[in-house]
Order: structure tokens, then C-alpha cells, then sequence
């Protein structure tokens, strides 16, 4: 079997796994302390990695400092897509925010075209279409018992926006979008796994801040919070970090057997798994959901290719 095969399976797997096991993780928990704890233990694997592939190759941070300073843009942004990503899983539902997420290739797709790195044309165009008719789909308002009401309230926008974590979810997507943007132009000078270890820096640095007043404060969110979901909930962590941040992993290794728009459409499968497991383990209404979320899939896919 082609290792690459397996590398973007694996990849599936993990993404499919992370925003199920995230909610575990911080369900009823302080979000902050579970951002902290989640990036932190990934940014101990890729220091593990990152020690490993340096004594392979000693000269991998040879241009650390061309890129560096600039990397604080990029790590801002992805503190505000971590932040965002967890405090919305924690009190939405996983099946409803994974495919919603899918909005972030959309604002890909118009960043790229209004930066010049892509054109505009039928096929990404079709797939905006598609992803924008799945994520109203996703969650129409409540049929009234009495009277009726038109198509174009029931599929109001609005609705899915007054949907728990949906407003947190659409800013993890934006974030998420600016932050691609960003690596396109610098990761390409980087280290992979140097430049993800740096762009997380930031998240785990800020959470620990916050923790650290609301300690002085006597606040809940507090490092005290931080240790107790740690003992508590360490098993969780554990396969979170390894399924989740080890997709990230996945995706360096398959990018040496296939281009970017080939694995992006593929990762995309992912979202069943978050679905189902959303009705598996937290009792989700998921029937409603398959097939807006195989319109965004599609729609993602066409975008990507």
C-alpha cells in the first residue's frame, strides 16, 4: 500500500476525531484552560518531532530569523481561531459546527482571488454555491404549528446564527482563512513543523496570561482550572493530541506523495465522522444533516481542486 495513502487516511481519521473530542475535552470546562491545555500538549509532540528531525538535519532552522518576526501575524491569528474554535465547541454541537466551518474555504477562495493568486471561474464558483446551500440547509428554523411560514424564512440565516457556538464558529473560520493566507506567503520559507511550533507559540503564551490573572482575581478561569482538567480529563487529552494535532502530521508526510488539491478534498470527509459521533456521543439530532453536510463536502471539494 502507498504510505501516502495511508498518511492522508490517517489525516481523515484524525480530523473526524478532533471536534468530537475537543467537546469532550472541555464540556463544562473553562475554555480558555482547555485551549491552553490542547495546543500546549500538541506543542509538545512537534517539539518531540521537531528534536527528532533535527538530528537528522541540524541546518532545518538555518533561516529562522528571515521569517520569524513576521510570524507574530500569523500566530495572533491563529490564537483568535483556537480561542473561537474551542469556546464554540464547548457549547454547540458537533455536528452542526464541523460542516459549518466549511465557510472558511469560501473566504479562502475570495482572499486568494482578491490577493491574485487565483481567478475567478465556474467550477470554485459552483462549489461557493453549494457550500453556501448546505450551511443554510444545516439548521432551518422550527416549523410554527400554526400558519405557515415561506421558504425563505424557514432557511432565515439568522436562525443558524442564534444557534450555539455558530457565531464563534463562523470567527475560528475567518481566522482560519487569514491565517492560510499568511502561511502561503511565509511557510513556504520554514521548517514545517519549526513554523507550526512557532505559530502556535502565541495561543498557549496568551492562555497561560489569562490564566494566570484570573488566579491573581480569584477567577474560575484560573491555572488552577488548568491542573484539575488536566488530572481529570488526561486520557482525553492524550487521544486528542494524538488524532488531532497528529493530523497536522499527516498532512506534512502525504504532501510528499500528493499536491494540496488532492489531500484538502479528501480531508473533507472527515466531517461524517464528527457527525456521527455527534449523535454517538452527545445525543445530536443528526438525521436532518447528512446531506447539507455532503453539499459543503462538495462544495469544499470543488473549491479545493
Amino acid at each position: 500500500m502507498n504510505l501516502g495513502y495511508a498518511y492522508m487516511l490517517a489525516r481523515v481519521i484524525g480530523m473526524g476525531l478532533e471536534r468530537p473530542l475537543v467537546k469532550r475535552l472541555g464540556v463544562e470546562r473553562d475554555s480558555v484552560a482547555t485551549v491552553v491545555l490542547y495546543v500546549g500538549a500538541g506543542e509538545l509532540m512537534f517539539l518531540a518531532v521537531l528534536a527528532w528531525q533535527y538530528m537528522q538535519d541540524p541546518a532545518l532552522a538555518a533561516n529562522l530569523l528571515s521569517w520569524l518576526p513576521l510570524a507574530v501575524i500569523p500566530g495572533l491569528l491563529n490564537a483568535a481561531c483556537f480561542f473561537a474554535f474551542i469556546a464554540a465547541m464547548r457549547v454547540g454541537e458537533v455536528s452542526l459546527l464541523t460542516p459549518l466551518f466549511a465557510s472558511c474555504f469560501v473566504l479562502m477562495y475570495a482572499i486568494d482571488v482578491a490577493a491574485g493568486f487565483a481567478q475567478l471561474a465556474l467550477l470554485p464558483l459552483a462549489g461557493v454555491l453549494l457550500v453556501t446551500a448546505g450551511v443554510a440547509f444545516l439548521t432551518p428554523a422550527p416549523v410554527v404549528l400554526e400558519g405557515r411560514i415561506s421558504f425563505w424564512q424557514r432557511y432565515d440565516p439568522r436562525w443558524l446564527l442564534r444557534q450555539p457556538g455558530a457565531v464563534l464558529m463562523l470567527i475560528n473560520a475567518t481566522a482560519f482563512a487569514l491565517v492560510r493566507f499568511f502561511d502561503r506567503t511565509m511557510a513556504p520559507e520554514a521548517h514545517a513543523v519549526l513554523y507550526a511550533l512557532v505559530v502556535n507559540l502565541p495561543t498557549v503564551l496568551i492562555g497561560l496570561v489569562l490564566l494566570a490573572i484570573g488566579n491573581a482575581k480569584g477567577r474560575p478561569s484560573s491555572l488552577a482550572a488548568l491542573g484539575a482538567l488536566a488530572r481529570d480529563r488526561w486520557g482525553i487529552l492524550l487521544v486528542l493530541t494524538i488524532f488531532g494535532q497528529g493530523a497536522f502530521l499527516m498532512l506534512l508526510y502525504a504532501l510528499d506523495y500528493f499536491p494540496p488539491s488532492v489531500i484538502e478534498p479528501v480531508t473533507q470527509l472527515g466531517v461524517f465522522i464528527a457527525i456521527a459521533l455527534g449523535g454517538l456521543w452527545f445525543g445530536e439530532q443528526t438525521r436532518a444533516r447528512w446531506l447539507p453536510s455532503a453539499m459543503v463536502v462538495a462544495g469544499a471539494a470543488m473549491l479545493l481542486a
